[in-house]
């Protein structure tokens, strides 16, 4: 199972609680205990790798995968929550069995990976990359830039995230268009669905 919800909602029913921390730099686990200790009343809050007894874990709060047999012992584990922007570094065929993973639907969350999509577009279209090299051989050669008008983009995934971007680009004024394997609708963006129209829409672009 694999949902989109508040992490709140998934937060205030899980009295034991572990956090994997890949990005100490980035995110402050302290910050998230304080804030979620005030919240959820007697919620005992842990820090991986200093898990306890795994037995006691009943939600795994993580941002980036887990190694293998992390899930070993979590008898008690309810849902794992997900920072990022994608499941791909779990181990789900590990989870227990009825167990679901949830997709922390933040606004925030979303904004930032679509930033990041924006900025690798304009880098590569305005030559951002060949410049840095050229600084460093402290040189100047300008290069003429793609026009928006003539660069098309396909998202990938046509979800909450790769949805809003899809959207963004069409509103800069790219030709835009999502794949995804259900059917959607995007305004201003040409939409493709299954396996046969991924080739379509990669070779119209």
């Amino acid at each position: 199972m694999y949902v989109e919800q508040s992490v709140w909602e998934v937060m205030v029913k899980a009295l034991t609680l572990l956090m994997v921390n890949d990005y100490p730099d980035y995110i402050d686990a302290g910050e998230w205990a304080r804030s979620l200790k005030a919240r959820v009343s007697g919620l005992d809050f842990r820090l991986w790798p200093h898990s306890g007894d795994p037995g006691d874990i009943e939600l795994v709060l993580i941002d980036k995968g887990t190694p293998r047999g992390f899930f070993e012992g979590m008898t008690r584990l309810r849902a794992v929550a997900y920072l990022g922007a994608g499941i791909d570094g779990l181990q789900l065929g590990e989870l227990p069995a009825g167990v679901g993973v949830v997709r922390l639907a933040t606004r925030e969350l979303a904004s930032e990976v679509v930033q990041y999509i924006v900025l690798r577009v304009l880098c590569q279209q305005r030559h951002v990359f060949e410049y840095a090299v050229q600084q460093t051989q402290k040189r100047w050669r300008p290069i003429a830039p793609r026009k928006i008008s003539e660069t098309g983009i396909v998202i990938l995934g046509a979800g909450r995230i790769g949805g809003w971007a899809a959207r963004l680009f069409a509103e800069l004024g790219y030709r835009s268009a999502a794949w995804s394997r259900n059917p959607k609708q995007i305004a201003d963006v040409a939409c493709y669905a299954g396996a046969p129209a991924l080739k379509e829409a990669l070779a119209e672009r």
